[in-house]
C-alpha cells in the first residue's frame, strides 16, 4: 500500500511538472515503467493531463492512471502494474515509442474481368513500447504491436514485430531496423481461413499453395503467421533486417516517412512449423505482400496532384 501511495504522489506531482516545463527548449516526456519489463513513453506535446481514478472491484479498492491526450482518455494503466514513473527530456530512442503507423501497399485486387491489379497505400496503426531500463533490450530494441493488419477481406489479425535501434551522437544520425523474423510467428493466433482469403495471384487464383507433399510429416495441423521477405539471390522466403537511416532533423519532422528499402517486400505468409523454413516446404500461402514499407506518425495521405 505504501508503494501505491508513493506512485499516486508521483502522478500528482507530474501533472504539475507538465505545465512547469512546457516552455523548455526540448521535448519532455513522462515514462511509466511497468512491472512486465516494458515502459510507455508520453511526450508533453501529446499528453494534456494524467488523472487517477479509484474504484471497487469485488469489494476491493483499485486505482488506475488515465492518460488524457487531445482531451480524450488514450490509455488506462492499473496503478499496481506500475514499477516507476519518471520525467525528463525525451531521448531520440524514446521518440520511436508510442502511436505510429506502418504504411505499405498491399498486393491488390484485379479489376473485374481483367488481370490488372489495383492497389493503394494502407496505414496500419501500431503501438510501440520500450524495454524497461536495465533489461537486456533497453537502448537497442522497440516492441511494436498491430491490432489489425490490413486485409482485403476485412479479417482481423494482430501482429507483433520488433524494431532495432542505433544512434551515433557524434554525427546526429541513426538507423531503425525492422526485424522480419522467421524464427517466431507474429501472433499467437493461427490463420485458418479459406483459400479465397489469400493474396491474389491473378484475376482467377490466389497465392494459396496448400500443404506440399514434400513437407516432412505432411500437414502439421498448424497455420502460423510470419513476416518474411524474399532472398534476392535465391528467391527463398526468410527472415531479414530492413534498415532505415534517419537524422535528428527527421525526428523533429512530424511528416517524415521512415522508408525501408523498396527492393524488399514484406510477405505475410502462413507456415506449418516453428521456425519457418522455406526449404523444408513449410509454406502454405501468402496472405498478403506489402510493398514500399515505411513508418509514419500519421496515416498516409495521397499527395495532391497539380
Amino acid at each position: 500500500m505504501k508503494k501505491i501511495t508513493r506512485i499516486l504522489v508521483t502522478v500528482l506531482s507530474l501533472v504539475g511538472f507538465i505545465t512547469a516545463y512546457a516552455e523548455g527548449t526540448g521535448v519532455y516526456r513522462t515514462a511509466i515503467v511497468l512491472k512486465n519489463g516494458t515502459q510507455e513513453i508520453f511526450p508533453d506535446t501529446l499528453v494534456n493531463q494524467f488523472k487517477y481514478t479509484k474504484s471497487m472491484v469485488d469489494g476491493k479498492t483499485t486505482y488506475s492512471l488515465n492518460v488524457i491526450q487531445h482531451g480524450k482518455m488514450a490509455m488506462t494503466i492499473p496503478i499496481d502494474s506500475i514499477e516507476e514513473i519518471n520525467y525528463r527530456e525525451m531521448t531520440p530512442y524514446e521518440h520511436f515509442a508510442g502511436d505510429w503507423y506502418f504504411v505499405a501497399s498491399p498486393n491488390g485486387e484485379p479489376l473485374p474481368g481483367t488481370s490488372i491489379m489495383v492497389t493503394s497505400a494502407v496505414s496500419m496503426a501500431y503501438h510501440a513500447v520500450l524495454p524497461a531500463p536495465g533489461t537486456p533490450g533497453y537502448g537497442h530494441e522497440i516492441y511494436c504491436h498491430i491490432d489489425s493488419i490490413a486485409h482485403r477481406k476485412g479479417l482481423k489479425y494482430d501482429a507483433d514485430f520488433k524494431l532495432l535501434y542505433d544512434y551515433n551522437e557524434a554525427t546526429g544520425k541513426g538507423k531503425v531496423t525492422m526485424a522480419l523474423d522467421d524464427q517466431q510467428p507474429i501472433s499467437t493466433t493461427q490463420y485458418f481461413e479459406e483459400a479465397s482469403t489469400y493474396a491474389y495471384w491473378d484475376a482467377t487464383s490466389t497465392w494459396y499453395t496448400g500443404v506440399s507433399s514434400q513437407h516432412a510429416g505432411g500437414d502439421s495441423g498448424n497455420r502460423y503467421m510470419y513476416f518474411v521477405t524474399h532472398n534476392l539471390d535465391t528467391w527463398a522466403l526468410e527472415g531479414h533486417q530492413l534498415e532505415c537511416q534517419w537524422s535528428v532533423a527527421d525526428l523533429n519532422d512530424p511528416d517524415h516517412e521512415y522508408s525501408f528499402p523498396s527492393i524488399y517486400e514484406i510477405c505475410w505468409v502462413v507456415g506449418l512449423d516453428i521456425p519457418f523454413v522455406y526449404a523444408e516446404h513449410d509454406l502454405v500461402g501468402y496472405i498478403d505482400i506489402f510493398a514500399s514499407p515505411r513508418l509514419m506518425h500519421h496515416p498516409w495521405v495521397k499527395p495532391l496532384s497539380e
